[in-house]
């Protein structure tokens, strides 16, 4: 008994056991972190200097031509790269050995690619004439924050962010992309007037540094304009040619479909034409995209848009003030206003200039004016009142559509009742139907058996007559013999 007791005591601790590791394991497994990516030491054979590839500079970079190959070997496997090319970006190949990739589709001046698999050695083969600043390759995991994974520009969005230079955007503009795209996810999609390809190409990087830093992953459009200053409107439309300022402008809305758009101020902050010249474009684009006459080319390629709300930087009228000091969740708990002076200073080239990110200045970036609405005035400080978001559109087109199906399926679930219901009462108007067509034969049948059974009692009754006729003429009979 003893040895019993001993080995149920021990069959009890040893489950014991086995269930505390099994829940250690558990919380091992739910509370592992990430596993983070390396950056991984490259050894890069190129045609000029590949040290500059390497450097992360990006005054740096490497010119290349049509055929040429860039080979990039590692220690140390290579599970993602990350290019940051100096020029427009065309279509170039990414050869790891066992399969050829084609890469540069979207454009991204900073381009991530995830490999297929793990490779030590990697060759880019060039299409075009190109310049590349910088190389960087990772090992398998997460890429740390400063690598840029792009979105492709959106679809459709719910804000439509007009900025005429790199940092303008930033400066007046950057509490709307911090609120309405880095903190409540919204699709942002920012399109620059100008371009510095023929000028300062590092504002090219200062611009996606800067979005990135404000939570806008909806890779940015530019326009074909040169950065050409100018201090009047006027001055400003001798420089450009306003028309096609004015057709940029109406394709983008047309293209993007936005709920809401956002710009620079009409009298162009401290006075600058570029940003006059596109704050005016913006207000008649608005005013008149939704007609299929006006600029007919993109009203054929995208369809007509009418916006629902545009705002303009500083507009005196309907005027509407964030609140840019609450801390973000999305972007490591800081302000609005934190996040924008953070941008800021991802504009390099610009830290020598007076301008400063500010919510209390004479340029404020928390102060608007709602310059048109189709869905009434605010009456708070959220540009998206009275708008339904994309997002929340889907939602309720799904929620429909839920519905829906299951109005369907309550239907098909009434129909299959109604359609039971209709087979039982067949089968009894049937079987009664039967019943009614058997009653008659049943009903003769009876008859003749009653028949049967009376015929049979008077030949009964007939026999017993006959017998008391038959004694009772015999009684007599004797009786006479004997007297």
């Amino acid at each position: 008994m003893t040895r019993d007791i001993s080995s149920r005591l021990t069959s009890s601790l040893i489950k014991t056991v086995m269930t505390l590791l099994s829940v250690f394991a558990l919380v091992i497994l739910f509370n592992e972190s990430p596993v983070s990516a390396e950056q991984l030491d490259i050894m890069i054979n190129t045609p000029g200097n590949g040290s500059s590839l390497t450097d992360g500079s990006y005054s740096t970079t490497v010119e290349y031509s049509m055929g040429d190959s860039i080979i990039i070997s590692s220690d140390t496997p290579i599970d993602s790269l990350y290019i940051i090319w100096d020029s427009p970006v065309s279509q170039w190949t990414l050869d790891t050995g066992s399969q050829k990739l084609i890469c540069g589709t979207n454009g991204f001046l900073h381009e991530y690619i995830k490999l297929p698999g793990s490779t030590e050695n990697i060759s880019i083969n060039i299409h075009d004439t190109c310049r590349i600043s910088d190389i960087y390759a990772f090992s398998d995991g997460d890429v740390p924050d400063y690598v840029q994974i792009w979105e492709k520009p959106c679809d459709a969005a719910d804000f439509l962010v007009f900025s005429t230079h790199a940092d303008d955007e930033i400066l007046f503009l950057g509490g709307v992309l911090a609120t309405y795209g880095g903190e409540e996810s919204l699709p942002v999609q920012v399109c620059y007037l100008t371009n510095y390809w023929n000028g300062l190409r590092i504002r090219e990087h200062e611009k996606l540094d800067g979005l990135w830093e404000c939570g806008i992953r909806n890779y940015p459009v530019n326009g074909d304009f040169d950065d050409l200053y100018s201090e009047t409107l006027q001055q400003a439309e001798s420089v450009y040619v306003y028309d096609d300022i004015l057709d940029y402008v109406t394709s983008q809305i047309r293209r993007f479909k936005p709920n809401i758009a956002v710009t620079q101020d009409l009298g162009g902050e401290y006075g600058h034409g570029g940003h006059m010249i596109l704050a005016k474009a913006v207000t008649e684009a608005v005013d008149n995209s939704m007609s299929a006459t006006f600029f007919p080319d993109s009203a054929s390629e995208y369809g007509v848009w009418d916006v629902k709300k545009t705002y303009l930087h500083l507009y005196p009228e309907n005027e509407i003030t964030l609140d840019l000091r609450q801390p973000l969740s999305k972007l490591n708990d800081r302000s609005a206003l934190q996040t924008a002076k953070d941008a800021y200073l991802k504009h390099v080239s610009q830290q020598w200039c007076w301008f400063y990110v500010s919510d209390t200045n004479e340029f404020s970036c928390a102060r608007f004016g709602l310059y048109r609405s189709t869905v009434g005035a605010d009456t708070g400080s959220d540009m998206t009142e009275n708008i339904i978001t994309y997002k929340e559109t889907a939602e309720l087109l799904a929620k429909e559509k839920e519905l829906e199906l299951e109005k369907e399926k309550k239907a098909r679930e009434e129909a299959e009742l109604k359609e039971k219901e209709s087979a039982e009462n067949e089968s009894i108007a049937l079987a009664n139907s039967l019943n009614s067509n058997n009653s008659p034969g049943r009903d003769n049948a009876e008859s003749i058996l009653a028949v049967i059974i009376l015929i049979f009692l008077m030949v009964i009754l007939q026999l017993i007559t006959i017998l008391i006729v038959f004694n009772i003429t015999k009684n007599r009979s004797n009786k006479r013999k004997k007297s």
